[in-house]
């Protein structure tokens, strides 16, 4: 991962005292997906798209899941996912390094070689440039804690975390194989972001902090986003987020607006200004995206 132990606990210390003001009821918890509000009203396997649409109407949604509209994906996605990609495949290959004693030459080779291999997957040259960026910084990132967490000064590092955790969405009502980005701890959850800030991305971790509560029983209070743009050079903003009660209504109000319009088949209108990265701006009319 991109994201040092230290800031790490920087922000957990925030939150927390966020918490202690203001504490997720039992019914709120993933575990509790036997009940509502948590318990969906039909089992329909939603991706976090569909349950947490950055469309304002949810027209994405019925197009998607109703209509059955297939489209490419944007250059927005497609950086997106080169940059998941690197950061994994990176993270990956320092863990497998530490734990078979390789030299650093060698590791070094390989992730020169993986980040060259995700570059050529970008759309842009923009993108090229983030994904070779934020593949050697996690590498630096992943290595340095390594090494310092075996010499004892620091705990277990935040960049030794789970990556690409798969888990089974489904007593929430959402899909039965959700990847999360990182797992730094187990209370943690982790996700990457290449566009702007949009309080969506709050409500998407939302939903992996409920799917994980589902299968784990263990409370999942804490996000943290990690936001990878361009701009003169990498540029990385970190962005903690306390999964408190009112993004849980949030995310739940919206998952169950998302199953009523599949379940209905009802024709939601065209937003008045859509998302520029929206994939189906072309489907719905290129004069209402907004840049």
């Amino acid at each position: 991962m991109v994201v040092r132990t230290e800031a790490l606990l920087r922000w957990l210390r925030i939150l927390r005292s966020l918490a202690e003001g203001y504490p997720v009821e039992s019914e709120l918890r993933g575990w509790s997906w036997q009940f509502p509000p948590v318990r969906p009203r039909s089992y329909l396997g939603l991706s976090v798209q569909d349950a947490v649409s950055y469309c304002p109407t949810k027209r994405d949604v019925w197009l998607r899941r109703v209509a059955g509209v297939r489209v490419q994906p944007t250059q927005y996605m497609r950086t997106g996912s080169a940059v998941h990609d690197v950061v994994f495949s990176v993270a990956s290959l320092v863990r497998r390094h530490f734990n078979a004693n390789q030299d650093f030459e060698r590791l070094s080779r390989a992730v020169g070689r993986v980040v060259e291999l995700k570059s050529r997957e970008c759309p842009s040259e923009e993108c090229v440039k983030i994904v070779r960026s934020v593949g050697w910084l996690t590498y630096h990132t992943a290595a340095s804690e390594w090494l310092w967490s075996g010499a004892g000064s620091l705990p277990i590092p935040a960049t030794a975390s789970l990556c690409e955790v798969r888990v089974d969405g489904s007593p929430v009502g959402l899909s039965g194989s959700l990847r999360v980005d990182s797992l730094p701890v187990p209370n943690v959850v982790v996700d990457i972001k290449t566009g702007r800030k949009v309080e969506a991305h709050e409500v998407s971790l939302t939903a992996y902090a409920l799917a994980l509560e589902s299968a784990l029983e263990t409370p999942v209070d804490f996000g943290l986003l990690v936001y990878v743009w361009w701009s003169g050079g990498l540029q990385v903003d970190l962005r903690g987020v306390y999964i408190g009660p009112d993004l849980r209504r949030m995310f739940l109000d919206s998952r169950d607006e998302a199953i009523d319009i599949i379940l209905s088949r009802r024709e939601p209108p065209n937003a008045v200004e859509c998302p520029q990265a929206c994939p189906y701006v072309e489907v719905c009319g290129r004069e209402n995206a907004r840049s």
